[in-house]
């Protein structure tokens, strides 16, 4: 073909693509997709600000918008005295790492081992709990990439488990997972270290090496390897996340020594000291972290069932969440889902009878950490913004907006004229958050943002806890938990 020709058909083309018939097969409603200059012009036109929003903008410019949107009629009104308070013993600090979840359930069963003690400030150890938690992680990891391997590396079924094979975060089962398997231990029988003050580097190492796994295993059961040749496979990358976990967290105790002064023996010694003796009698005892469980909390386990208020879901059904284990021979997170009425009911109850309560909130809403104060009507964004953001805590659930980001124990209750006003928290961020670590949980926050509650059976009312003998539903793990 000549070059005039090639050149008349490239016009002949171009002019095919610009021609009126070309034109009129764009979408009617086309501009309107389009973020166009018509449309930034009437968004411009929308907003006139007043003199006194002009001011609003100016602060918000030049401050955070917490301190802008301060309710100060909250402020004002709020107090730190509370009608009926649980002994228990310091304030844990979880540093910089996702373990609130463990340190919510040992607070929960602190305060009955102080009790049978004479050591106010005695502590189990998380980090004891928090290497087995990280190997039973891995474990499970592997095996689901065993029953995965089939699938493609791209697939979402694949990619899901690849996410984060060994988070920090984890729920009343993943504890009591733990406890019944491996027992606990004081804190000075595996104290705390630098890698469980801040987890970041250690998750993103041993996440690594079990990522490079899962391919490494895929592409053994590719070229044919049996399971029993998968499991060998397994068992040398488990002996590679030890030995990192080790490093980190140091080596978990079999046997310990404790020794402790049994409550009751102070006044003993008084009394002894009034006849001229001042001998204290003090155990010493060895143990290993299954027969100091035993001792100390086993018992106590089973006593507990879980509660959650999630409205997007039937109420009175009780449900479990896939991929939530993390021993693979445990149980999943699983809860039964009341009206809130009813979980606040049985809250309250415990913290009467003197028994703490385990939740799961979302604390990204409406706190303040350096007062404490937690109460749905302490920010008044809407007021600043002039926009819309309220919601119901079903529709906030489904859209993601209300999460479990949090958990933390309630230690006390504030009741006047027989309504609750507030609640008393202990959190495990330390003395510098919070009012030395005391967080006041008020009532409306607790409607808005409490999920999830740990309680006692007998604190539950019989229909309810004649519930939790149905077959658990089960929802897949493609579906949010709310």
């Amino acid at each position: 073909m000549s070059r005039m020709r090639t050149m008349c058909w490239t016009v002949l083309v171009i002019a095919a693509m610009v021609s009126p018939g070309t034109l009129s097969a764009r979408p009617k409603d086309a501009d309107r997709k389009i973020l166009t200059p018509k449309m930034i012009e009437k968004v411009r036109d929308s907003f006139e600000p007043t003199a006194a929003e002009k001011r609003l903008i100016d602060a918000v410019i030049g401050n955070p918008i917490k301190e802008v949107a301060l309710n100060q009629d909250v402020m004002r009104s709020h107090n730190t005295l509370f009608s009926h308070e649980i002994e228990t013993g310091k304030i844990t600090d979880q540093k910089s790492t996702g373990r609130c979840w463990l340190y919510a359930a040992l607070n929960v069963l602190r305060p009955p081992v102080i009790e049978k003690i004479d050591m106010g400030d005695f502590e189990f150890s998380q980090n004891h709990l928090y290497f087995w938690d990280k190997m039973e992680k891995a474990n499970t990891f592997l095996e689901n990439v065993m029953d995965r391997a089939g699938l493609d590396l791209r697939d979402d079924r694949f990619q899901r488990i690849l996410r984060n094979p060994v988070e920090d975060g984890g729920y009343w089962q993943t504890f009591t997972n733990l406890c019944r398997k491996y027992g606990v231990v004081p804190q000075n029988a595996m104290p705390e270290t630098n890698s469980t003050e801040k987890s970041r580097m250690m998750n993103r190492l041993i996440n690594q090496r079990l990522r490079l796994a899962a391919y490494e295993m895929r592409e053994m059961k590719e070229d044919g390897a049996s399971d029993s040749k998968l499991r060998e496979e397994k068992e040398d990358i488990l002996a590679d996340v030890y030995r990192m976990l080790v490093y980190h967290l140091g080596v978990p105790p079999v046997e310990f020594e404790f020794r402790y002064k049994p409550k009751g023996a102070q006044g003993e010694k008084d009394d002894r000291e009034a006849e001229g003796s001042v001998e204290t009698e003090i155990i010493t005892r060895r143990y290993t972290p299954r027969s100091f469980a035993e001792e100390f909390i086993l018992d106590d386990l089973d006593d507990f069932v879980m509660v959650a208020n999630w409205p997007s879901r039937d109420y009175g059904v009780l449900y479990e969440v896939a991929l939530t284990k993390n021993v693979v021979e445990g149980e999943y997170l699983n809860f039964l889902n009341v009206k809130l009425e009813d979980m606040k009911d049985a809250v309250l109850k415990s913290v009467l009878g003197g028994d703490p309560v385990d939740i799961s909130a979302d604390v990204s809403h409406q706190g303040a950490r350096d007062t404490g104060i937690l109460n749905s009507d302490l920010y008044r964004y809407e007021e600043i913004y002039g926009v819309d953001l309220s919601g119901t805590k079903k529709v906030k659930g489904i859209l993601g907006i209300v999460n479990s980001t949090h958990g933390m124990t309630i230690m006390g209750v504030d009741v006047v004229e027989d309504e609750v006003v507030k609640w008393k928290v202990e959190n495990s961020w330390g003395t510098d958050n919070g009012d030395d670590g005391w967080y006041y949980m008020y009532d409306n926050w607790f409607d808005d943002y409490v999920v999830r509650a740990v309680v006692k059976k007998e604190y539950l009312p019989g229909r309810l806890l004649a519930l939790y003998d149905q077959e658990p539903t089960f929802i897949p793990e493609d579906e949010p938990e709310q």
